[in-house]
Parts: C-alpha cells; sequence; structure tokens
C-alpha cells in the first residue's frame, strides 16, 4: 500500500481519476446507438439550436420545448460545433458533457472527500464513485443527469472545505457559480441538494459561522449574472410560455402524481441502489454502518483536559463526526424528498451517490488501517453476490431467450417466427456467454481479494467489475439487441429500398446511389431517436397525411409507417390505393422490433413510391403479415 498511498498524495491522483471513468464509459459513448426517449429529444434540441444559432429558445422537431432549462444544450452544441457538427448527427459528441460531468464528479469526490476524511478514504471513495454502473452509464447519455451531477459535486466539495476550517471567499464564489449552472441545467435539483444540506446542517448543529463564505456578494452576484439573464430572454422570447410550461407542464405534475408513467412506490430508490452502486455495494453497509456509529462522538471518561493524548484524540473524533454528519445531510434529507416524491426514475438520487461512495471509502480506509471489518462483512458480500448473479444472469442465451419470447408474443400469430429472427440476429454476434463468464470472473476474484484481505486487490477487482459489467453491457450486450432498438429497425429497413432522405447522413453512409426521397414521412411512429438521426429530413405525420406529392416535388417519396396499430394500417391501405391510382410503383420494406420506450410491438414498414410504373409490369401481391423477411423488398404496381 506504501506506493498507492504516495501516489493518491499527488496531484497525479486527479488525472488518474478522470482516465478510469473515462476508460469505463468510453466504448459505450461509441456503442450505444441514440437512446429513447429523453436522450434523442435532448440532443436534436442541441442539434437545432447549433443549426438555427439561436441559443436562448429550446425547440425540438421545430416546435417550442419547455421544459428543462438551456445549459445541457449550451454544453452539447459546444462540443459537437468543436467536434463533428449538427449535420453529421454523431450522437458520441452530444454524450461528451455527460463524459466530461462524470469524470468531474470522481475528481470533485476526491477533492472534497479530502477535506473530510484523509486522502486514502477519499481517493477510495471516489473510485467507487468512478465505477458505480449509474454513474458510468449516464456518462453515455446525452442528457442533463451525469453533468449535473458533476458541477454539483464541486458546489458540494466546497461546502465540504468550508466545513474543515478553509475560510477563503472563493469558496464560496466556486459553490454560486456551480449552483448557477445546476439551475440552468435542471432547475430545482442543485438547490434542494445543496440547501438541504445546509439547513439539515444547521439545524442539527447550531453553528453557522462556517457557511460565512456563502455570503460574499460576489459569489451571489455571479449567481444572478449567469443565471437570470437567459431565464428573462427565454420568458421574452416565448411570450412568457417558457416558466408556465416548465412547472404546470414538467414540474408540478411530478410532485403531485406519477408524471409520463414513471411511477414508484415509497423505498424504490433505496431497492434499486445495490444494483446501481455496483460494484461499490461490497462496502456500501460497511460505509453506511460507520455513519450510523459516527455522525456522534464517543464520549471519554474522565477529564480529557488533563491528559494531552486523550484530548486529541477527543479532537480528532470530534472532526471525524462532523465529517460523518455533512455526508449525512448530503444524503438523507434529499433521498427520503426523491422516496416520497410519486415520480421516480433511478437517475434522480445520483447527486446523492458521491456521499455514500464517501462513505463506502472511509470504511474501506478503516478495513486497510486497523485490519478490523465485523459489521456486516458477509452481508455486504452476500448482497454484493446476489447483484453479481443477477448482472451475470440477464445476457445468458437462456434469459435473453425468454425476455425475447415474451416480448414476441405481443405479435400474435407470429411469434413464433419474430423470435427466431430475433434470436437468429443475437447469435450471429457470437458472443455467447463470455459477458456472463467474465462479470462472475471479476466478481470471484474480488471477492477473493476481500477474504484475503488484499486491499490493492479489492481495489483492482472493483475496477474490473465495472469494466467487464459495465463496458459488457454497453459496448456488448446491448446495442446488439436488434430486436428492441426500434429505429434502428427503422433506419435498416428504409436502407434496404434505398429511401433514406437526401443529404442526411443515413443517405451518405448507405451506399445507396440514384434519387433520393427529399424526407422521410414517419406515421404512428414518432421516437424522437429516429427525429435525431434525420433531423429535419423527417415529418411526423398523420394517418391522413398519404398523399403522394408530384414528381417535381419529390420525385421518390418514402414512409415509414408502424401497421402495429389500427392508424398506421389504414394509412399503408391508403398510399398503396393511391400509388395505384397514379399508376406509380411501390417497394416495401418492413422490420419486427419491440419499442422499450412504450412497451408495444412494432411492425414498421418502409415504403418508397418511384416516379413511374414497376418495370415488370406485373401486379404484385399485397404486403401480407406472414411474408418472409427475405422478401420484403417487393415491388407492386397499381
Amino acid at each position: 500500500m506504501a506506493s498507492f498511498d504516495r501516489m493518491i498524495e499527488t496531484r497525479w491522483a486527479y488525472a488518474v481519476l478522470a482516465g478510469l471513468v473515462f476508460l469505463l464509459a468510453l466504448p459505450g459513448l461509441f456503442s450505444l446507438p441514440t437512446l429513447d426517449r429523453d436522450e434523442g429529444r435532448f440532443a436534436e434540441a442541441s442539434s437545432e439550436m447549433l443549426e438555427s444559432g439561436d441559443f436562448v429558445v429550446i425547440r425540438y422537431h421545430n416546435d417550442l420545448r419547455n421544459k428543462k432549462p438551456v445549459a445541457i444544450h449550451w454544453f452539447q452544441s459546444a462540443a459537437v460545433g468543436a467536434t463533428s457538427g449538427a449535420a453529421e448527427r454523431n450522437i458520441a459528441d452530444y454524450r461528451i458533457p455527460s463524459m466530461l460531468g462524470a469524470m468531474l464528479a470522481a475528481i470533485g469526490t476526491l477533492w472534497g472527500g479530502a477535506a473530510l476524511f484523509n486522502r486514502r478514504a477519499a481517493f477510495i471513495g471516489a473510485l467507487i464513485l468512478g465505477t458505480t454502473l449509474l454513474l458510468t452509464t449516464e456518462a453515455n447519455i446525452a442528457k442533463t443527469d451525469a453533468a449535473q451531477c458533476g458541477i454539483l459535486v464541486m458546489g458540494m466539495a466546497a461546502l465540504a472545505h468550508m466545513r474543515n476550517g478553509n475560510t477563503s471567499k472563493w469558496l464560496g464564489v466556486l459553490f454560486w457559480v456551480c449552483l448557477s449552472f445546476g439551475v440552468l441545467l435542471k432547475g430545482p435539483i442543485a438547490p434542494l441538494v445543496c440547501f438541504a444540506t445546509i439547513g439539515a446542517l444547521m439545524l442539527w448543529e447550531r453553528k453557522y459561522a462556517w457557511a460565512k463564505p456563502l455570503l460574499y456578494w460576489v459569489g451571489i452576484s455571479l449567481f444572478c449574472i449567469i443565471t437570470i439573464p437567459w431565464y428573462v430572454a427565454v420568458q421574452i422570447a416565448t411570450q412568457g410560455e417558457f416558466l408556465s410550461e416548465a412547472v404546470r407542464v414538467d414540474l408540478a405534475p411530478k410532485l403531485v402524481e406519477a408524471a409520463e408513467g414513471h411511477s414508484g412506490p415509497p423505498g424504490m430508490h433505496t431497492a434499486a441502489l445495490p444494483l446501481l452502486f455496483w460494484p461499490g455495494t461490497l462496502l456500501l453497509i460497511p460505509g453506511i454502518w460507520l455513519a450510523i456509529t459516527k455522525v456522534f462522538p464517543r464520549k471519554k471518561a474522565g477529564d480529557a483536559s488533563a491528559d494531552g493524548r486523550t484530548a486529541a484524540s477527543q479532537a480528532w473524533e470530534d472532526r471525524e463526526a462532523a465529517a460523518w454528519r455533512f455526508l449525512v445531510c448530503w444524503f438523507l434529507p434529499s433521498w427520503i424528498v426523491f422516496e416520497l416524491a410519486p415520480t421516480k426514475l433511478v437517475h434522480y438520487t445520483l447527486p446523492m451517490y458521491p456521499a455514500l461512495a464517501l462513505m463506502a471509502g472511509a470504511a474501506a480506509d478503516h478495513w486497510f488501517s486497523t485490519n478490523s471489518w465485523k459489521q456486516g462483512r458477509w452481508l455486504s458480500v452476500a448482497l454484493f453476490g446476489a447483484v453479481t448473479l443477477l448482472l451475470a444472469a440477464l445476457p445468458t442465451p437462456w434469459v435473453l431467450d425468454a425476455i425475447r419470447a415474451d416480448a414476441a408474443s405481443d405479435f400474435g400469430p407470429l411469434a413464433d417466427r419474430v423470435a427466431a429472427t430475433w434470436e437468429a440476429a443475437w447469435n450471429s454476434t457470437g458472443l455467447w456467454l463470455w459477458p456472463t463468464l467474465l462479470i462472475l470472473a471479476a466478481a470471484g476474484g474480488t471477492i477473493y481479494a476481500l477474504v484475503k484481505k488484499n486491499p490493492l486487490g479489492l481495489i483492482a477487482g472493483l475496477i474490473a467489475c465495472s469494466a467487464v459489467g459495465g463496458i459488457g453491457y454497453r459496448a456488448v450486450v446491448l446495442p446488439n439487441q436488434s430486436w428492441m432498438l426500434a429505429t434502428n429497425a427503422s433506419l435498416s429497413a428504409l436502407k434496404e429500398i434505398c429511401a433514406l432522405p437526401e443529404g442526411s447522413q443515413q443517405w451518405r453512409a448507405s451506399g445507396c446511389t440514384g434519387r433520393a426521397p427529399k424526407i422521410v414521412r414517419a406515421v404512428s411512429f414518432a421516437e424522437p431517436s429516429l427525429v435525431f438521426e434525420l433531423g429535419n429530413k423527417i415529418t411526423l405525420e398523420t394517418e391522413t397525411s398519404t398523399d403522394i406529392p408530384s414528381i417535381a416535388d419529390d420525385n421518390r417519396p418514402a414512409w415509414l409507417i408502424n401497421v402495429g396499430d389500427d392508424a398506421g394500417k389504414k394509412a399503408l391501405d391508403t398510399l398503396v390505393k393511391n400509388a395505384a391510382a397514379a399508376d406509380r410503383c411501390i417497394r416495401f420494406a418492413r422490420r419486427y422490433a419491440f419499442n422499450y420506450s412504450n412497451g408495444d410491438p412494432s411492425v414498421l414498414v418502409a415504403a418508397v413510391i418511384e416516379p413511374s410504373g414497376c418495370p415488370s409490369g406485373e401486379t404484385a401481391p399485397d404486403l401480407r403479415p406472414g411474408s418472409d423477411e427475405a422478401d420484403e423488398d417487393t415491388e407492386l404496381d397499381r
């Protein structure tokens, strides 16, 4: 441990943490397709902001998006502008702010943790946070949560240094700057976490002097300068609609009922914690146990002032108890709020994960220093093992077959054929049991290091678990679940008949030549990921919008129709009739997909109408639900 301790005392410790988070999250950055629905909406709104040059009003598919504040769109626009450009539609570039936010969260946890505990405890806590399944996953998603976590942690770290006796006014400035960007990222969440922590500490301890740097006028002024102008500008630009809709449509419903179907009972976040905190789950229970036992300093018998050693020991215990109270106040009040709120998504509690990680890091340091871990040791191993077995079981062929079969059952009489098609696509990857075996091997090595009391082996094991588990899912398992990636299925169908819109990145990458449709008209399918992939080259139509434009307007008009619902079936029938009336050839391609966004089966039909009749002059059969996948490219001369 000597060389490890020397390394973490240097500034290189920050670079090591940032590099670790970067490497753990990097594969998913490029491998995961655009996710529905929030990521697609955020990325598309940022793209439209960059294309229009309007960095005040947020729009999605040319409509006002008055829900979330603007900062994530600024960050994403800057990242995309510095890398590829909006026209490229490269989702990895939009994820850069999330990646940087996750790296900043680990760095801030080390910096803040060093003010609460010793350097080793702070580093291990930061490392645990950087390996958690939730943070490394959010680092791969182009939305607000990872970026907010990084900025909020820096603000909380400034508070931790104030609590440790640092009276620098610039800590107050840093706090207010971080809070201002937190407000511009996700509205009231950052103030909730920060002021709940401050308020709980003051009520608990009845001490206020440590917070004096927060009153420095420069910090408060910067908060106002950074935050208020955009809210005023967007209110003016939207004629007062932004705040009204953001509160009335987005925020208020989440406080009074389960908005958008995201419901959950009280305790859901706590139940999900062992999974989302994995592999740090192994140290979670010891961390919470120490928090419970350390928040109040242990009183010494006798007069402490008579014994210099006892007085020093008591002072240290008082300081340690103050550190634990800070973490408890960071974690508990906000956690209770999210548990009681009727709307629940698992990432809502991410801003509290750094506090839990520091608890776990302090517990690990206590174990390394004293060689004592009596409370909850085997319970921790059992909980870690249970989560590991769950993660290892999910990508096995048998479990995936069962999941696919259940999803395919929604396709009725086609269930067996659809399930067989999906199974063949997965089997073609050749992954077999490798993700499962690697997860089990990494977790087994970690438990072995714990049993053998090998500190460095335990740390290496946590990193290995995060690498083979998180990367395995994000870079290998999930991107190859083609059966549940409805947008990928849509693009594949459009590509098959060369119906991707002209000028789009998808068309340029398709290898198709000749005429391309000007736009794609989507009917009964409006997933934001597809809107992002095609940008302004897609329109979201109703079932009656199947009139064929003139050849001068679009000589190869294209449609994407979800015939899995009645509106889509009606639209396809009308389109076929219109093509027959115009004596023009219509070509089809079909894909089956389970839309994980809404839990519905999707039968996605891509259709393109040629400028003249089919060369054969023959009348092809209707596009029947039972036709083979190999015969999807069909010409109909009507």
